[in-house]
């Protein structure tokens, strides 16, 4: 694909568009396409996934256009008529569908803002009757809007630098010199329609400052993941996509981990009710999750089963497609309801008070409070990880995933305070023994869940013999990928422990002391 460099320039009010092509027809043949003029929706990701890889996709009825970073266009009619949102499958097969795909992932496409588009291509030709230049002259407008902007959108061919100066001259002389976003009507758009890009991420970003108290800093903390938990409380209930429900599990999680790891920050009592609450929204929420994670490896446990055992297994697939929904339903009515509400806005009370109720280690800095508690897991994981073998449970493989999972946790937490370099050396490997003792669990959780739906079934015909064929050919096929990763993770294990890595935790988070 070319690499080219788009100019985007607004067209002054007093510049009518017949007298810049004029203007253009001066120094080039000019050839106009014809006019263009839609209501256009734009869609993007929940996260911002295409905007961040510098793409941008629209829709009219069932015209789709995709802007990818290079300036290429991928056009597709006949494609999805995606009012509320759709996921890539609802996409035919093809380029558009491929290059969505790469970048959306599981994400649902949502609709954004619309903008009224009128605009016309023009192509600039030199005496040799070749194109140098592509020049889009265009108006984007909020509908029901006086706002509008009139730009010059500039796409250069490599070889032709001296005819893309001339025209940036000539621009000049017009009058244009004011750049713009080429997403300018797009960023509009979606700030009329309450949203501003990049507004949301599922990665922690925190700003702590070392001067800060431990109250002062789990406030700041606990705010952050209460903003996160709301704003997928409602694509988690319309199930637009399953990661509204993991974004908002994860931050529970965070909100549950950080309110074990500080005890003593806040008043004991005063958390109580609250500890209580979170872990209520913990269960209500996991069964639709656990569901969510079969049915996202469905595919992929189809493909490892030969093809005549693969009817048994859909047939799994499909009952648990009908668990899942009537666990959502369960799921959605108790985030709507009014004992969830309550709960976060005593929660967000709580915080923003004054002075809440403070612990005995409310004054104390919140670096010396974070070094403590990251050692102290530090020690822990080192400790259960060297004493992993081939025949340790698969229960205390979990435990020890949930250790590390704590660590991960107070390091996101508290990454603001340390050095940036060093600590990002730490989380590598921790982050590579995570995804090691996450693969394992799932392959072990799995095997227990096929195991508990064979015990479950009584032969009484061949369609069910052959449902319970299938699953247990699929525990062996897990079963076997499982074992070794106990051989990979005593790998991955011993770049975490190593010397280097145990001098760089002595040195960032200092050794045992009193706070």
């Amino acid at each position: 694909m070319s690499q080219t460099v788009e100019d985007t320039w607004i067209i002054p009010e007093t510049l009518e568009r017949d007298r810049l092509e004029a203007v253009l027809a001066q120094q080039f043949d000019v050839e106009a396409m014809p006019e263009y003029g839609a209501v256009v929706t734009y869609m993007d990701t929940f996260d911002w996934r295409l905007y961040q890889a510098g793409m941008l996709l629209h829709m009219h009825r069932r015209s789709w256009t995709l802007y990818e970073k290079s300036g290429e266009l991928i056009l597709l009619k006949g494609g999805p008529n995606c009012k509320k949102g759709c996921m890539v499958e609802a996409f035919p097969e093809g380029p558009m569908r491929a290059a969505l795909a790469q970048v959306v992932g599981i994400r649902a496409l949502l609709p954004l803002a619309k903008v009224e588009l009128h605009g016309r291509q023009l192509h600039l030709r030199n005496k040799d009757d070749k194109i140098v230049l592509r020049l889009v002259l265009e108006e984007q407008r909020l509908p029901g809007e006086n706002q509008a902007f009139r730009m010059a959108r500039v796409f250069p061919l490599r070889g032709y630098e001296e005819e893309l100066e001339a025209v940036r001259v000539l621009f000049q002389t017009q009058g244009i010199i004011q750049p713009v976003s080429p997403l300018v009507g797009f960023e509009a758009g979606c700030l009329a329609a309450g949203r501003k890009p990049l507004d949301y991420s599922s990665k922690l970003v925190l700003d702590l400052e070392p001067q800060m108290t431990a109250l002062e800093a789990m406030r700041k903390v606990y705010l952050l993941l209460l903003a996160v938990i709301r704003r997928n409380i409602p694509g988690a209930v319309a199930d637009l996509d399953s990661e509204f429900l993991h974004d908002l599990r994860v931050a529970v999680r965070r909100t549950r981990s950080a309110l074990s790891q500080t005890k003593g920050v806040f008043a004991a009592e005063a958390l109580k009710p609250f500890r209580e609450g979170f872990a209520d929204l913990g269960r209500a929420t996991g069964p639709t999750r656990d569901l969510d994670v079969y049915l996202l490896i469905e595919a992929a446990c189809l493909a490892r089963l030969q093809p005549e055992l693969r009817v048994g297994l859909q047939a799994y697939f499909a009952d648990i497609a009908r668990q899942r929904r009537k666990a959502q339903r369960n799921m959605a009515r108790f985030l709507c309801s009014d004992k969830v509400n309550q709960f976060l806005q005593d929660w967000e009370d709580f915080l923003r008070m004054e002075i809440p109720p403070g612990g005995p280690l409310a004054a104390k800095p919140i670096t010396k409070l974070a070094s403590r508690i990251i050692r102290k897991h530090s020690a822990k994981v080192l400790q259960d990880g060297q004493n992993l073998s081939a025949d340790t449970p698969d229960a205390e493989v979990h435990q020890l995933r949930i250790e590390c999972k704590k660590l991960r946790y107070s390091m996101e937490f508290f990454s603001s305070l340390y050095d940036e370099n060093n600590f990002s050396q730490l989380l590598k490997p921790l982050k590579a023994v995570q995804a090691i003792l996450g693969d394992f669990n799932d392959l072990s959780v799995q095997q227990e869940h096929l195991l508990e739906s064979i015990s479950t079934m009584h032969v009484h015909n061949n369609t069910e013999a052959g449902y319970i064929a299938a699953l247990g050919a699929l525990m062996q096929s897990l079963y076997e990928e499982q074992e070794p990763l106990r051989d990979h993770f005593a790998e991955v294990f011993a770049s975490m422990a190593s010397d280097e890595q145990l001098e760089r935790i002595a040195s960032l988070f200092g050794k045992k002391q009193p706070i």
